[in-house]
C-alpha cells in the first residue's frame, strides 16, 4: 500500500495488482480512535483510490482485500495520517487605538498553541498558525472573556435562554436604547463551526434549532454547551447564564428510536452515531409520527428527481438526500441492522391510497449484504418474503444470475431472485415491463407506486407516551 496527496481531510491510497486474475478489490479505511470502518468496493481495473472527508490530524488504518467471486483474499494493511487542518475565519473586534480581540474559529485537529504575527506598521494580523495539538480556543469563549461596550448600557440588553430542548433554543434580547441598522449573532458548540445569523433591528427574538447536545460534558447532565454572544455593529452583550437541556437518555443516539427517547418528536434529519460513542455521524431521516415514531428511513421514492439505475458503489455508499429521494447505502443498512435486531415497514402511497407492509425480522448480512426478512403483518400485502435470503445485485455486479440479469432487465438495484415481486428501486413512473416501483401484492407488476418509504427501528422498541 502506498499513500499520496495526503491533505487535512483526504488523501490516496494505491496498490500493487495481483498477477492472478481477480474480480475486484475491497478498500476499508477505519479511524484508529472512532473504530468504525467503512469499506469501498472497486473494478479489478482500479489499482487506486481518493479517500474524502476525512477527519484532520488523525490516524487511519487502511486494509485491501482482492475478491474473486464470493472469496476474499488476506487483507493487506497499513497507517496514514492526515495532516492538521489552519484556522480559519480570522477578525477583529473591540477595536480602540491600543487594542483589538481577535477571533477564529479553531482548528479541528488537537494542537498545542497557536501563533500569531503581527505587526504594528500596516495594522494588520500576518499570520495565524497552529502549533501541534490540544488548546481550543473558541471565538465565543475569547468574546466573553473580554469586555464589550454592551456592558455600558449602549448595546442590547438581558440576553436570555428560553423553551430550551435537547436540540432547540429561543434566545430574546432587549433592542439598545440607540436605533441600529442590523444585528448579527454568533454561535458555537464546542468542536463545531461557528454559525452566524444576522437580521434586522426591529428584531429580538431567535429560534435556534439543530443543536448539539452532546457536543459539552458538564459534572452533572449533558447540556447544549453553546457559547453566545450578540452584536450590534461592533456592540458585543455579554453572553447569558449556561442554560442546560437537562440529562439526555442517549447523548450519542444509535438510531431515531434513542433520539425519540430524547424526547425530539418531529420527523427530521437527525445525527446518529451507530457505535453508540462520540465519533464520525451519520445522517439520517427520522420518522417520528408513523406508529409511534421512531424509524429511521432508508428509502424513498417520491417525485422521480433521484436516478435509482445506479451501480454497486454507490448502492454501498449511498445516495440523494434524506430530505428527499434517497438510498442510505447497503454498508449503513448493515451496520445498522447488526446493531440491534430491527424491524422493517414500508409504506406506501398512490394518490390518497395508503397501504403498508411490516415485518418483525429485517437483516442485512456483510457478505453480498444478503437479506433476511420475515414476520409479514399489514395492509399492503406480502411481496418482500420471495425476497428472503438473496443477496444485492446491481446493474454492474449480480453475483448469482438466473435466466436473466434481474437488475438489468428490471433497472433497479435490490435483493432479486427470479426476477421480483417487489421492485421499489425500479425506474420511477414506468408502467411497463414490470419495471417501474412495483409491489406486486398491492398494485400488480402494471403500475409504478408514486410514494414509497423503507424504515426500521429496533424489534424491541415501544414508543413512548406522548403528553
Amino acid at each position: 500500500i502506498v499513500f499520496s496527496k495526503v491533505t487535512e481531510n483526504s488523501l490516496t491510497v494505491s496498490w500493487t495488482k495481483p498477477k492472478s486474475p481477480v474480480s475486484g478489490f475491497k478498500v476499508t479505511y477505519t479511524h484508529t480512535d472512532d473504530g468504525e470502518p467503512v469499506s469501498v468496493t472497486m473494478d479489478s481495473e482500479d489499482s487506486n483510490l481518493g479517500l474524502s472527508k476525512l477527519s484532520p490530524g488523525s490516524s487511519y488504518e487502511v486494509t485491501v482485500i482482492s475478491t474473486l467471486g464470493l472469496d476474499e483474499s488476506d487483507p493487506i494493511k497499513d497507517f496514514v495520517m492526515t495532516l492538521p487542518d489552519p484556522p480559519t475565519n480570522l477578525q477583529a473586534v473591540n477595536v480602540t487605538d491600543s487594542k483589538a480581540l481577535l477571533l477564529w474559529r479553531p482548528a479541528l485537529a488537537a494542537v498545542d498553541k497557536y501563533a500569531i504575527v503581527y505587526g504594528s506598521g500596516t495594522g494588520k494580523l500576518t499570520s495565524l498558525t497552529p502549533v501541534t495539538a490540544k488548546h481550543n480556543l473558541s471565538p465565543s469563549g475569547l468574546c466573553s472573556s473580554s469586555p464589550g461596550s454592551g456592558r455600558d448600557g449602549n448595546g442590547p440588553q438581558d440576553l436570555q435562554a428560553n423553551n430550551v430542548t435537547p436540540r432547540t433554543a429561543m434566545l430574546s434580547w432587549k433592542p439598545p436604547p440607540k436605533p441600529v441598522a442590523r444585528y448579527r449573532l454568533t454561535y458555537q458548540t464546542e468542536g463545531q463551526e461557528m454559525k452566524v445569523r444576522k437580521g434586522t433591528n426591529d428584531k429580538t427574538k431567535e429560534n435556534l434549532g439543530g443543536l448539539k447536545s452532546h457536543q459539552t460534558l458538564q459534572p452533572i447532565d449533558w447540556s447544549l454547551g453553546e457559547n453566545i454572544s450578540l452584536l450590534y455593529n461592533s456592540s458585543q452583550l455579554p453572553p447569558p447564564s449556561s442554560f442546560s437541556s437537562g440529562t439526555l437518555r442517549f447523548p450519542f443516539p444509535t438510531d431515531c428510536s434513542q433520539e425519540l427517547l430524547n424526547g425530539i418528536y418531529t420527523s427530521g434529519e437527525v445525527e446518529i452515531f451507530p457505535q453508540g460513542k462520540l465519533g464520525t455521524p451519520m445522517l439520517v431521516y427520522c420518522d417520528m409520527e408513523t406508529d409511534g415514531g421512531g424509524w429511521t428511513v432508508f428509502q424513498r421514492r417520491k417525485d422521480g428527481s433521484v436516478d435509482f439505475f445506479r451501480g454497486w458503489k454507490e448502492y454501498t455508499k449511498g445516495f440523494g438526500d434524506v430530505n428527499g429521494e434517497f438510498w442510505l447505502g447497503l454498508e449503513s443498512l448493515h451496520n445498522l441492522t447488526t446493531m440491534t435486531k430491527m424491524s422493517l415497514r414500508v409504506d406506501l402511497r398512490d394518490q390518497d391510497e395508503s397501504v403498508f407492509a411490516q415485518y418483525s425480522t429485517f437483516e442485512v448480512a456483510k457478505r453480498n449484504y444478503k437479506l433476511t426478512v420475515g414476520g409479514y403483518t399489514g395492509t399492503a400485502g406480502d411481496s418482500l418474503t420471495y425476497h428472503n435470503n438473496r443477496i444485492f445485485s446491481t446493474k454492474d455486479r449480480d453475483p448469482a444470475t438466473f435466466i436473466t440479469r434481474c437488475a438489468m432487465s428490471y433497472r433497479g438495484g435490490w435483493w432479486y431472485k427470479n426476477c421480483h415481486e417487489a421492485n421499489l428501486n425500479g425506474l420511477y413512473g414506468i408502467d411497463v415491463k414490470h419495471q417501474g416501483v412495483i409491489w406486486t401484492s398491492w398494485k400488480g407488476k402494471e403500475v409504478s407506486i408514486p410514494f414509497t418509504e423503507m424504515k426500521m427501528r429496533p424489534t424491541a422498541f415501544s414508543p413512548p407516551a406522548r403528553g
